[in-house]
């Protein structure tokens, strides 16, 4: 189980969520994406990782709150648990080192 560690409200319908998951924060690379449930019965919610901090074993994501599911995670507070949090997956983007490179 993985805990909502911090949560932050960016607009009406967005919100940020940091998270516990040491082995995604350590194993992510740009292009990477989890997928999560907040609950047995909830849909599968595939979330870009918007950020990690590998020391603290953490992951960012940024949810709109467009629909049930994710009027769920919304709702979630610090402290909180989700059911399921399964990720890295996806293939990882690479970029050349070519120079400065702005996302």
């Amino acid at each position: 189980m993985n805990k909502v560690l911090q949560k932050e409200k960016f607009s009406d319908k967005v919100y940020q969520f940091v998270i516990e998951a040491p082995l995604i924060a350590k194993s992510r690379k740009p292009g990477h994406f989890i997928i999560l449930r907040v609950d047995e019965k909830g849909e599968r919610i595939p979330l870009t990782i918007a950020a990690a901090d590998e020391k603290k074993g953490t992951i960012t994501i940024v949810v709109q709150n467009v629909g049930v599911s994710s009027a769920k995670l919304c709702n979630m507070k610090v402290g909180d648990y989700l059911t399921d949090l399964v990720g890295p997956l996806g293939k990882a983007t690479h970029i050349s080192k070519v120079g400065t490179v702005l996302a």
